[in-house]
């Protein structure tokens, strides 16, 4: 396998849920430029991590849904594959998910966060499985925040 560049989108939060998806085009550009075959953000990135004391509204599954199509047609236009750190409003609760992104838009699916940190208990619920993924010659699993550094078995 030759070079795949992976992209961190280290960006500033995001202060409305509408400019995280227009910060997160923005970063999807820059790195396909830069020659990355993946990018990934932050956790809860659309519409904003709602724990770290500052202020996103209420969860809108329709808000998301419109955020994910555009960051899937950002994703078609750079031709670069893209793990989104969103949420998910499901019948169960709201969740911490890592939407994936194929490099001509389609979604690959979602990985949710298994093992939530205790503060994170009272907002969101718990996903049931672990995923894996493939763009172009990478393999590849998701391990969310605190679930990849406190339990090292989710990366082993």
């Amino acid at each position: 396998m030759g070079i795949f560049r992976i992209a961190l989108a280290n960006i500033q939060f995001p202060p409305t849920p509408e400019e995280s998806v227009a910060l997160a085009e923005q970063a999807i550009t820059q790195a396909s430029a830069e020659s990355a075959g993946l990018i990934c953000f932050p956790e809860c990135y659309v519409p904003g991590y709602r724990l770290m004391g500052k202020r996103v509204p209420p969860p809108d599954a329709v808000f998301l849904e419109r955020a994910w199509a555009r960051i899937a047609s950002a994703a078609e236009k750079a031709d670069i594959a893209v793990i989104l750190g969103t949420e998910r409003v499901t019948e169960a609760g709201l969740m911490i998910s890592a939407l994936v992104v194929n490099r001509d838009g389609t979604i690959a699916g979602f990985q949710d966060k298994v093992q939530l940190d205790p503060p994170e208990e009272g907002t969101y619920i718990p996903g049931s499985e672990r995923r894996v993924f493939e763009t172009g010659p990478l393999k590849f699993g998701i391990a969310i925040c605190h679930e990849g550094w406190r339990y090292p078995e989710t990366d082993r």
